[in-house]
């Protein structure tokens, strides 16, 4: 469904985006405007990609400093708009502390940006289009878990999902987390449920493809995935790593389709002079064997 953008995004957009050309890293130290974007959700809308991040700060030591979001957009994969930061909770009275991996969903007319604050707390903003203004959907936490994602279905029921890291919901170790949201897209609609019989790390990511559910998430150093036939499995079932361990950084990633390709999205530490507290988003493709499972990601730097 088409959303045309407000007058005052427009407006909003033409003071603070910049272009870049450059791939893998998607932004370059050189750009003007250039931001450590890392914690890449890649969604679609509209035929085109965005990429909502959270932002490392330039003297970044640690992710204490975390603090705002960052947009990048691009509707072909080859030349991208920064719209550098666009969200800043911490501007509202009851979001405070780290902010880390961010998603956005659309549903009903409202792009959702959730947020974590204080590292586990899931803050929710809305707007009109998916790269602002944005206002606050809640005035306080709709729910306590790590990494939140948030996936609407074909039918549009919407789930949000995330790990039990730093947060003690049922059974006891880290274990990948989903939950119905009603439809106002800001109440869980039932309890969380415990989705893989392994435990993971954090970095929770889901996508649909084919009517199968892929679940992924961060296991010690590399990135493993699951498949299922329905959103909320008990359990999902564990296929092996889907990507390796990225360099110099703990890996969060995303995946989506896009002109009948399939991309995955990541952040490396070891570019634009980077660290493990100063991440850098890329993307790769993606591909499939017949069976449904995923080949192994390879991470690229440089041209596509």
């Amino acid at each position: 469904m088409f959303v045309k953008p407000s007058i005052i995004a427009i407006i909003f957009s033409l003071f603070f985006v910049i272009y870049s050309n450059a791939q893998n890293p998607i932004l370059n130290k050189e750009d003007k405007g250039f931001v450590y974007a890392a914690d890449p959700a890649a969604e679609v809308f509209n035929d085109t990609v965005y990429v909502y991040c959270s932002r490392d700060v330039e003297d970044a030591v640690s992710y204490k400093t975390m603090k705002d979001y960052v947009v990048l957009e691009s509707a072909d994969l080859n030349t991208w708009i920064n719209h550098g930061v666009v969200l800043k909770p911490r501007e509202y009275s009851w979001a405070n502390g780290q902010m880390n991996a961010p998603d956005v969903a659309y549903k009903g007319g409202w792009y959702y940006f959730y947020f974590p604050f204080d590292k586990t707390h899931i803050g929710v903003s809305k707007s009109k289009t998916p790269i602002g203004p944005w206002e606050e959907a809640v005035t306080e936490k709709i729910t306590t878990i790590f990494d939140p994602t948030v996936f609407v279905d074909d039918d549009g029921q919407a789930y949000i999902y995330g790990n039990d890291h730093k947060v003690n919901i049922g059974e006891k170790g880290t274990h990948i987390m989903g939950a119905k949201l009603k439809d106002n897209m800001t109440e869980l609609d039932g309890p969380w449920i415990r989705l893989s019989e392994e435990t993971v790390s954090e970095a929770v990511h889901i996508f649909k493809r084919n009517e199968i559910y892929y679940f992924s998430a961060r296991v010690g150093p590399v990135t493993k995935y699951w498949m299922a036939d329905n959103p909320l499995p008990q359990y999902a079932e564990l296929k092996g790593e889907l990507a390796p361990n990225a360099p110099n950084a703990p890996n969060h990633t995303s995946a989506i389709e896009f002109k009948d390709e399939w991309y995955f999205f990541y952040h490396r530490g070891d570019v634009n002079e980077g660290s493990f507290h100063k991440r850098s988003a890329c993307f790769d493709k993606m591909s499939f064997n017949k069976d449904g499972t995923i080949v192994p990601i390879k991470y690229t730097l440089g041209e596509k």
